[in-house]
């Protein structure tokens, strides 16, 4: 059963710019290590990081909790390379999952040069 649904859209111009403005600085303080590790390669990493900050805000979406009792580097996304992409969470934010009746997150991720879209879907009981 659908539990929740959250969708969010990011300008990959917006998230240009936010890097370059802040650097390491904001990349720290949104994105997990492993999200910053698999970008460090990327000759272009800005399409690459608004498609998983915008996987973050879904996931808020989803849960309906909005970024109320975590933070954006509580949830990532991990996968790829020919694996799906899958949302990781904290140990904190595992409990507050638990706390709020738990689930299954599926995620959706799409990108062109304009914009990057994220979609979660929660699955579970009632």
């Amino acid at each position: 059963m659908i539990l929740g649904h959250g969708i969010d859209i990011v300008e990959v111009a917006r998230m240009r710019r936010a890097i370059t403005r802040h650097g390491a600085a904001f990349l720290a303080r949104v994105f997990a290590p492993d999200e910053t590790a698999a970008a460090a390669h990327l000759k272009e990493p800005a399409a690459f990081y608004a498609a998983r900050f915008a996987a973050k805000e879904a996931f808020a979406k989803a849960l309906g909790t909005g970024f109320h009792g975590f933070g954006p580097k509580d949830v990532w996304v991990a996968g790829g390379k020919g694996a799906p992409p899958v949302l990781t969470f904290s140990e904190p934010l595992r409990s507050l999952i638990a706390a709020k009746g738990g689930g299954d997150f599926i995620l959706s991720l799409t990108h062109e040069k304009k914009f990057a879209v994220a979609s979660v879907i929660r699955t579970g009981k009632y």
